[in-house]
């Protein structure tokens, strides 16, 4: 993904909030004078780096998609004891990856998994 150039992102941004029809083409147009490298993208690029981030940001999120997603024949209670400790478990395992992702050289990973009792350990206490 191309640099973004925080200048062009606040232009853009207010450019947007003035008037949220206005075309690509004068959104890049106004973007060049402030940064010629903007120029060497594609109308397709420039969409992708700067007036779609700012819409996406400036959207507000639907009341659908805060609120999880009950599953069938579980209480509500349940539910949430149950996501909560999915995510707990999810975040664990993240560290795991995270850890092995950043291991030097093979010593270090077999390190990391030499040390797995520590991941099991925080699984099953998040299970419980």
């Amino acid at each position: 993904m191309a640099d973004t150039n925080p200048k062009v992102m606040e232009m853009v941004e207010a450019e947007l909030k003035k008037n949220s029809d206005i075309s690509n083409k004068e959104l890049r147009e106004k973007a060049t004078k402030i940064d010629a490298n903007v120029k060497k993208l594609s109308a397709r690029q420039f969409n992708a780096t700067y007036p779609l981030q700012v819409k996406r940001a400036m959207k507000p999120r639907s009341k659908a998609s805060r609120k999880p997603k009950k599953s069938a024949g579980r209480s509500r209670a349940g539910s949430r004891a149950g996501a909560d400790g999915r995510d707990q478990v999810r975040g664990i395992l993240l560290d795991l990856a995270k850890d092995v992702a950043n291991a030097q050289g093979k010593g270090d990973v077999v390190d990391v998994i030499a040390g797995i009792d520590r991941y099991v350990d925080r699984v099953v206490k998040a299970a419980r």
